[in-house]
C-alpha cells in the first residue's frame, strides 16, 4: 500500500508540477509508493518498455487521424496527464480527507481521454483504450489495471504484461465479434512490439510469468469465452512499410547550361606622360652678372671701386 498523502503533500505536488516538471512530481509520488507515477514517468522520460510503446502508439494514432503533433505538443499532452493524475488524487482527498490509494482504471481512463481530446485526438490514442473497450466489465478492467501497476518499473514484468496483452488481443481477433475484431485489428496495426520485448516475454519464467499467464487466460475466458478447439491464434506481425512506387524506365535529359555571355573588353588605356620640366632654379643668376632680381631703375652692371 502507498503512503498516505496529506494536504501538505498535495500542496507540494502542486508546486512541483506548476513550477518544475511532471517528472519531479512523479518522483515524489514514487518515493511514497504510488505505482502509476512509475508508469507515467517512464512515458514522459521514454525510458521504459511500456513508455516507449505508449509514445509510439500515440504518435501513430495521431498520424492516422491526420493530426500533426510536434515534440512540444507531446510534452503538453504529458503535462496535462500529470495534471489529471494530481486532480484525481486531490478529489480523493476532498472525498475522504486523505489519499490512501493509487488511481483506479476508470480515473486513469477518464483523464487520458480528456488530455487527448484537448489536442484533437481521440481516446484511442491511449494504448489501453481499445483493451479496456473489449473487456466485459469494470471488475475485469480493474484487475487488469492492478497487474499493470504491479509490473511498473520492472522491465521483465512490463515485457510480460505487454506480450500477454497482445496475446489477449490476438485471441479476441479470432473468437470475437466482427466489431471486436475490427477494434483489435486497428489496435494491433499501431502497436510497436520489438522482437527483443517479445523474446523477453516468451522466455521469462518463474512465478511472475506463470501468475500473469494464468491471469490473462482467465481474462480471455471471462471476456471472450472458451477458445474453440483448433483455433489458431495469430502471432503479431508488424505492418510492413508501404511498397515504393516503381521508377519509370526512362532517361531524363538535363538541359544544357548556356555559355556565359561575351563581355566586351575595354581597350588598354595608357596613362599620359607628364612633360619633362627643366630643373628648378632660383632665377637669381650669378653675382654681378646683371641678371639678378633688381628694380627697373638699376638694370646696368655695377662697378665697385674699392678705396
Amino acid at each position: 500500500m502507498p503512503d498516505i498523502l496529506t494536504k501538505k503533500d498535495l500542496d507540494t505536488l502542486e508546486i512541483l508540477l506548476t513550477y518544475d516538471s511532471a517528472s519531479s512530481m512523479y518522483a515524489m509520488l514514487q518515493s511514497k509508493g504510488y505505482k502509476y507515477a512509475v508508469l507515467a514517468d517512464g512515458v514522459v522520460r521514454d525510458n521504459s518498455l511500456s513508455g516507449a510503446a505508449a509514445d509510439h502508439f500515440m504518435r501513430v494514432t495521431a498520424r492516422g487521424e491526420g493530426i500533426a503533433i510536434s515534440d512540444d505538443i507531446v510534452e503538453f499532452i504529458y503535462r496535462r496527464m500529470a495534471r489529471g493524475y494530481l486532480d484525481a488524487l486531490t478529489a480523493q482527498y476532498k472525498a475522504q480527507g486523505m489519499v490512501n490509494r493509487d488511481i483506479s482504471h476508470r480515473e486513469a481512463w477518464d483523464f487520458h481521454s480528456q488530455s487527448f481530446a484537448a489536442f484533437g485526438l481521440s481516446p484511442d490514442a491511449w494504448t489501453l483504450n481499445s483493451v479496456f473497450a473489449i473487456m466485459a466489465n469494470d471488475t475485469v478492467r480493474e484487475r487488469y489495471w492492478s497487474e499493470i501497476l504491479a509490473a511498473a518499473g520492472d522491465p521483465v514484468s512490463e515485457a510480460i504484461v505487454l506480450v500477454r496483452t497482445e496475446s489477449f488481443m490476438a485471441t479476441a481477433s479470432v473468437v470475437g465479434s466482427q466489431d471486436v475484431k475490427k477494434v483489435v485489428q486497428n489496435w494491433r496495426d499501431r502497436l510497436d512490439t520489438p522482437a527483443a520485448i517479445v523474446a523477453t516475454g516468451k522466455n521469462a519464467a518463474g512465478m511472475v510469468a506463470d501468475r500473469i499467464n494464468a491471469f490473462f487466460n482467465e481474462i480471455s475466458e471471462s471476456v471472450l469465452g472458451q477458445v474453440p478447439p483448433g483455433a489458431i491464434i495469430p502471432d503479431w506481425v508488424p505492418v510492413p512499410p508501404p511498397t515504393p512506387l516503381p521508377t519509370p524506365n526512362m532517361t531524363t535529359v538535363l538541359p544544357s547550361i548556356p555559355a556565359a555571355p561575351n563581355v566586351p573588353v575595354s581597350p588598354a588605356h595608357k596613362p599620359r606622360k607628364r612633360p619633362r620640366l627643366p630643373p628648378p632654379t632660383t632665377h637669381q643668376g650669378h653675382p654681378g652678372s646683371g641678371y639678378g632680381q633688381s628694380s627697373s631703375a638699376n638694370t646696368g652692371p655695377r662697378l665697385r671701386l674699392d678705396p
